[in-house]
């Protein structure tokens, strides 16, 4: 009786590295996708470390994608690349959101290695779970997103009126950042509204406080309006 049970002994001792693996992986997944989440959501608040959040996030889940690539290519292709896209798709979230140069490479990127990832899921005939539904939807988001202006993005977390109501009538710097982003769109009357609002409440903030920094950002604010104007 005793042989039977050390052997069970043996065989539970023989799959717990790999269990191990396999846990750690999916825990490296699951905290990449929430440190990514969070720092959105710390964006929409303007806590400090959104930017550092949304990197690590992006970050986690390249490096997870590229262990399960280079562990299960030969066994599960399609699920190697379903992760792939993941992560690419979000690194390309991440540049959007942060409004960094090289998004139009990422895109290709992006959707190339999605596209083909399909071509692996339907070429298997993989059946169609919350994980492929995910992708699904992600996707187009990311194609939506790719087609979203720099300056509605800008808005949507600075400026919009449901989680910025009492900042956005203070906040002139925003208002000067986001009439940058509509000068880039060549949104000519938009950005002459922006760079007022931008002006008028930098004025009203120098009437409650004497700043320094708020009296040369005015002056910057207005040579930015002469710049418009210069332009149209």
């Amino acid at each position: 009786m005793g042989r039977p049970l050390e052997q069970e002994k043996i065989t539970i001792w023989k799959l717990r590295p790999t269990q191990i693996r396999g846990f750690t992986m999916k825990k490296i997944q699951i905290i990449a996708w929430t440190t990514f989440l969070i720092g959105i959501v710390f964006k929409f608040l303007h806590y400090p470390g959104a930017s550092l959040l949304l990197l690590l996030g992006a970050l986690l889940l390249f490096i997870h994608s590229i262990i399960y690539l280079c562990k299960n290519a030969k066994t599960n292709l399609p699920i190697s690349f379903l992760h792939l896209s993941y992560s690419i798709l979000t690194i390309y979230v991440l540049f959007r959101f942060q409004y960094w140069p090289g998004c139009s490479l990422l895109f290709l990127i992006g959707f190339f290695v999605t596209v083909f990832c399909f071509f692996l899921l339907f070429k298997n005939k993989t059946q169609f779970k919350l994980p492929q539904i995910f992708l699904v939807v992600y996707f187009v988001f990311f194609f939506v997103l790719s087609f979203t202006h720099s300056y509605k993005i800008y808005y949507l977390f600075n400026l919009n009126t449901v989680l910025n109501g009492e900042a956005r009538e203070t906040n002139y710097k925003s208002w000067d950042e986001y009439s940058w982003f509509l000068y880039i769109a060549n949104k000519q009357d938009e950005v002459l509204e922006a760079n007022q609002k931008a002006q008028k409440v930098a004025e009203e903030y120098l009437k409650i406080t004497h700043n320094r920094n708020a009296v040369f950002d005015l002056e910057l604010i207005k040579q930015h309006e002469q710049q418009i104007k210069d332009k149209n």
